[in-house]
């Protein structure tokens, strides 16, 4: 299903956490200026090229996109080290003030407590005592007031600053980016540990019985011509080697028979003494018959729960 082997030991990291998530990590250097650290150790691949594998992951169904959190950074200098701050619209002064405020029907308007007369409320203005909300005056629960000119105003300039760069930037001007983490889908974890952890019964099986493993490992055979092998697993003794080859096909169906020769060929290229083939979910009529002749030892969907003791068993 996966050419690249590293992307099955991706989602088998996942499969094995279980509610692990792929966690993003804001990086300013970047070119999307986030990635996937984690990820890319794992694949071997930059942070561009992993973010974009990873929403072709979810965008085929195996991975569950989870927002994280919104950033906002200098437009300038692409940080998230910015501090908020508000500036009178007037003279521009950040000595503001914050207050509950009256306005009077003749236009006066002033703190709250300037209106204050005893029990009553009364213009400092005109002296008119306040009756009825709405009518004869306005109550407003959040106004400002500038300290430097006096200035009375419902909502006061709001600027970031940028502690990096310097820059006093408007909001409209930030820029935004988006996070987000990425688990497996509930529903995709038997599915995928059915076709990833074959691999990991086999190598431990054959590590057990003396055999040194090499994973994805690309080989020159006697043709000259090189192969990507699955796994390659070789015991020594003394001057001669033992080799097994292992390669994984998989198929919404059936596996055809195309790719049991190719493996045959690969496998005797290599110099190999035993193959071993894991066909998910099976072989094809042909293809079984193929394996047959060229002496494969196949395992199917049915055998993978009985592996270690068909492998026991030469």
């Amino acid at each position: 299903m996966f050419k690249d082997e590293r992307i099955w030991k991706l989602l088998q990291e996942l499969i094995e956490k279980r509610k692990e998530e792929l966690k993003p990590k804001f990086d300013p250097t970047c070119e999307n200026l986030y990635r996937y650290p984690e990820a890319e150790e794992i694949l071997g691949k930059p942070p561009l090229t992993t973010v974009y594998l990873i929403e072709d992951l979810a965008r085929l169904g195996y991975l569950k996109k989870i927002f994280k959190e919104k950033l906002f950074l200098c437009p300038l200098c692409n940080s998230d080290e910015l501090k908020y701050e508000t500036y009178c619209p007037k003279c521009h002064s950040a000595y503001i003030l914050k207050m509950k405020a009256l306005e009077h029907i003749c236009g006066y308007l002033g703190k709250l407590e300037t209106y204050q007369d005893g029990k009553n409320l009364r213009c400092p203005k005109c002296l008119q005592e306040l009756q009825i909300i709405d009518e004869d005056y306005k109550f407003h629960p959040a106004y400002y007031q500038c300290q430097n000119c006096e200035e009375y105003f419902k909502e006061p300039k709001e600027l970031w600053r940028c502690l990096k760069c310097g820059a006093s930037i408007e909001k409209e001007n930030l820029k935004e980016i988006y996070l987000f983490s990425y688990q497996l889908k509930e529903e995709e974890i038997g599915l995928l540990k059915l076709k990833a952890l074959p691999k990991d019964k086999i190598i431990a099986f054959l590590k057990s019985q003396g055999y040194e493993i090499e994973e994805g490992v690309k080989i020159n055979g006697r043709s000259g011509a090189e192969h990507e092998i699955d796994i390659l697993a070789i015991k020594r003794s003394g001057p001669l080697e033992h080799r097994i080859v292992v390669g994984f096909a998989t198929a919404d169906d059936e596996v055809p028979a195309e790719e049991v020769i190719k493996l045959y060929a690969k496998a005797y290229d290599v110099n190999a003494a035993d193959i071993i083939m894991v066909a998910l979910p099976k072989l094809s009529a042909d293809a079984l018959h193929f394996a047959k002749h060229y002496r494969i030892r196949v395992f199917e969907k049915e055998d993978l729960e009985k592996l270690e003791k068909a492998l026991l068993e030469k």
